[in-house]
C-alpha cells in the first residue's frame, strides 16, 4: 500500500505554519515546517518519527496493530507506520528516530497480551525491521498520555491523563 491508496480522510492535512495539528486516532500527519503535532493515546500507540539532519518529522497514532486481511487503513500499526515514513520520504526524510507512547490498558487474560501491548510490540517491530532507533518511550500501565511533538526538533512532551 502506498500513501495515494490511503483515503485524504485518513491524513492530517498540514495547518498554518506554527499551529498544532490534532492527529486523531487512526490517522498520520507529516510536516517539514514549524507545525507541531498533538494526540491523546491509550491502548493505542503514537509513534512519532524524526530525521534530525532534514528536520522532518511526523507522528502515527494506531489503534490496532496490523490489518491482516482488513482492507488497508491507518488505524492499524503496519499501514499507518508504512504510510508515515512515505510521507516523511516525500518530505526529504532518510534517516530516523522514533519516540512510542502509548499501549496503556488493563491485563486481559490472553496468551498474547492485552490490545495495548501488541500495539507496542507490533510498533518496536516494524521500526527495529527498518533500522529505526526507538530513542524514547513512554509505554504500559494506566490511564492515557496527551503527547505533542515538535517535528522541527524533535521534542516531545508526553503527559499522563488519568489512570
Amino acid at each position: 500500500m502506498t500513501i495515494d491508496q490511503i483515503p485524504a480522510r485518513f491524513l492530517a492535512a498540514s495547518a498554518p505554519t506554527g499551529s498544532a495539528v490534532y492527529v486523531h486516532p487512526g490517522r498520520t500527519a507529516a510536516s517539514a515546517g514549524a507545525d507541531s503535532f498533538t494526540t491523546v493515546v491509550g491502548s493505542g500507540a503514537a509513534v512519532c518519527v524524526w530525521d534530525p539532519v532534514r528536520r522532518v518529522g511526523g507522528m502515527a497514532h494506531f489503534l490496532l496493530p496490523e490489518a491482516g486481511n482488513a482492507p488497508p487503513a491507518p488505524r492499524y500499526g503496519d499501514v499507518a507506520m508504512k504510510s508515515l515514513l512515505e510521507q516523511l520520504g516525500a518530505l526529504g526524510g532518510r534517516s530516523y528516530r522514533a519516540m512510542l507512547y502509548g499501549g496503556s490498558a488493563p491485563p486481559i487474560s490472553s496468551g498474547s497480551g492485552h490490545l495495548g501491548e501488541r500495539n507496542v510490540a507490533a510498533a518496536i517491530t516494524f521500526l527495529a525491521l527498518r533500522g529505526i532507533p526507538v530513542v524514547e518511550r513512554d509505554v504500559g500501565g494506566a490511564g492515557a498520555r496527551k503527547i505533542v511533538f515538535d517535528p522541527e526538533a524533535g521534542g516531545v512532551v508526553a503527559t499522563r491523563v488519568g489512570g
